[in-house]
């Protein structure tokens, strides 16, 4: 059994965190995640409830964490020459990492986050600033401004969520493209 250091006393159990990631993600799909308690995973997971509170503070946590373990491995950051070219990398891999249970997930995700305080903390700490600070990063090469930088990434990704929100067309290479071409000047 592999084994993750977490706090002072015994060694965390990767195949519990394991177990207790897949039942959050599980409940989150059948049930949406604003209704996922830890009572409901402990059940499903079959790990005890204070186990579960020892690594996290709530059932948003841990369904972020897991939405995290699912998905990271699938999405990199892509350095491209240009900050046109490494977003046009970024977008193009997000896309292809949302494979239909993926992307009905972030969908209810980014919903529940909108009533639930917990959850929406959760979301902006572990999944969009990590991505803001890479985008801007990326961006800093082009000797942008902080607000130019901010915008542009507002710009790229509320292009790409307002695609995932409200699937009226794909998510496609050539859509990908597109906005990047339109956002980010040539000279950036």
């Amino acid at each position: 059994m592999t084994m993750e250091k977490g706090r002072a006393g015994r060694a965390r159990s990767n195949a519990t965190t394991a177990s207790v990631q897949a039942a959050a993600l599980q409940l989150a799909r059948e049930l949406g995640p604003s209704r996922v308690t830890i009572d409901g995973i402990a059940t499903a997971s079959g790990v005890a409830k204070t186990t579960i509170y020892r690594r996290w503070p709530n059932a948003a946590a841990v369904i972020m964490d897991a939405f995290l373990a699912d998905i990271q491995p699938h999405i990199v950051y892509p350095r491209g020459s240009t900050p046109r070219e490494t977003f046009r990398n970024v977008l193009r891999d997000f896309a292809r990492a949302l494979d239909p249970s993926r992307r009905e997930l972030l969908r209810h995700l980014i919903g529940a986050a909108q009533s639930d305080p917990e959850l929406a903390r959760e979301f902006w700490e572990k999944w969009i600033g990590p991505r803001r600070e890479e985008g801007r990063n990326t961006l800093k090469m082009a000797g942008m401004s902080a607000q130019e930088e901010a915008v542009m990434i507002d710009l790229l990704f509320g292009a790409f969520y307002y695609r995932l929100l409200m699937p009226y067309a794909e998510i496609d290479d050539a859509y990908i493209d597109l906005v990047v071409r339109m956002v980010i000047p040539e000279t950036a």
